[in-house]
């Protein structure tokens, strides 16, 4: 079970990738948790998701009564009361007429939410205790979810992307330096720290050597009025291109044309992002912060620049730095194609969720 797009976020591109490979080795029931359909309805209540849910109840009992020894993979809810409410009322709805289950946190955060309240402690009891695998998107360091919920075992599981074509390895030296963003525009992605960076830059001299792209779907439209005024009151329109949503050949070709990609996020879920992948396969160094699973799923890649978050002055102070080292560029690029490469192919990932269904398989026999 998952999300698929739309709405294009991480988790639906990942779950994309499961709903679309073969499995020669089992025999797969596909369901789509279709609660969403845009990104602003992400984690909100509406009462046309109230029809959702017990739709997929009622399909979702349907396949394990017909298949009583079938494993249940579901991915389990953010940190954030809606979704959780939905998972306890649907897997206490179905979880126990499966012979297994294996769950996959993309999402970060929720054994801390868990914790955080003795209510949460005793609605959580039913829905999320005692399964038989996990696979955690995210290392979290404070309360992973196998220690919380009790999971019988557990692995990291970074997730894969598929990434088309040869990375464009030509740097221009004759244009400005451009810095890519690709994510939900919302303020726990770093949008409003992106805006900040192009001012100290600007206020540095090198404003005009250096043009951001942000590209992606609104999260809500006071939050894209916020960043308009701001990108006005900071004087730095001409140094900040607001794309909107890009898909298919015309966002990779957003990557091609880029020369660093920027994503800095601080966003509560953020597990180990999708954009990040793509970039690296797109060639790209990567300018990130030290926030949830990215520290982990970047181990080793000399092309990426960790720094902490809410720091547009030293974000500032490494772009501008990277306007030197333009004839490093082609060296980057291929060290950050040999990292994705190495990490998060597709079948990668899918050979990390099929380990999982075996092991609870094996569990089951």
């Amino acid at each position: 079970m998952g999300q698929t797009p739309p709405p294009w976020h991480g988790q639906a591109v990942a779950t994309q990738i499961l709903f679309d490979h073969d499995w020669p080795d089992f025999d797969v029931h596909r369901l789509r948790m279709d609660y969403s359909e845009e990104m602003s309805e992400v984690g909100r209540f509406h009462p046309r998701k109230l029809i959702c849910l017990f739709r997929l109840i009622r399909k979702a009992r349907k396949i394990l009564k017909q298949h009583p020894n079938c494993i249940l993979f579901y991915p389990p809810a953010s940190a954030k009361w809606i979704p959780f409410l939905r998972d306890v009322v649907f897997l206490s709805s179905i979880r126990y007429l499966a012979g297994g289950t294996v769950f996959i946190f993309h999402a970060s955060g929720l054994g801390a939410f868990v914790r955080k309240s003795l209510l949460r402690r005793l609605l959580s009891s039913i829905p999320y205790e005692d399964a038989d695998f996990h696979l955690e998107v995210a290392q979290e360091h404070i309360a992973p979810p196998h220690e919380v919920f009790g999971a019988k075992a557990w692995k990291w599981c970074p997730c894969g992307i598929e990434v088309p074509g040869a990375p464009n390895v030509r740097r221009e030296v004759g244009r400005p330096l451009t810095a890519l963003f690709v994510g939900s525009l919302q303020e726990g992605k770093g949008i409003l720290e992106i805006l900040l960076t192009a001012a100290a830059l600007k206020n540095m001299g090198v404003g005009a050597d250096i043009r951001f792209r942000i590209v992606g779907k609104w999260f809500s439209e006071p939050f894209e009025v916020e960043v308009r005024l701001l990108r006005e009151e900071l004087g730095v329109e001409d140094m900040i291109d607001l794309v909107g949503q890009l898909t298919g050949d015309e966002k990779w070709q957003a990557y091609r044309e880029a020369d660093v990609f920027f994503f800095p996020t601080h966003y509560a879920s953020e597990a180990t992002p999708i954009v990040l992948m793509e970039a690296l396969g797109m060639g790209l160094p990567l300018l990130t912060t030290h926030w949830a699973g990215i520290p982990a799923m970047l181990e080793g890649c000399r092309s990426a620049q960790i720094l902490p978050i809410r720091s547009p002055d030293l974000y500032a102070q490494h772009l501008a730095e990277q306007l030197g080292q333009r004839e490093n560029r082609n060296c980057q690029a291929l060290e950050s194609v040999q990292f994705y490469r190495e990490h998060f192919l597709p079948e990668t990932f899918i050979a990390r969720v099929a380990e999982g269904w075996r092991h609870a398989i094996g569990e089951r026999e």
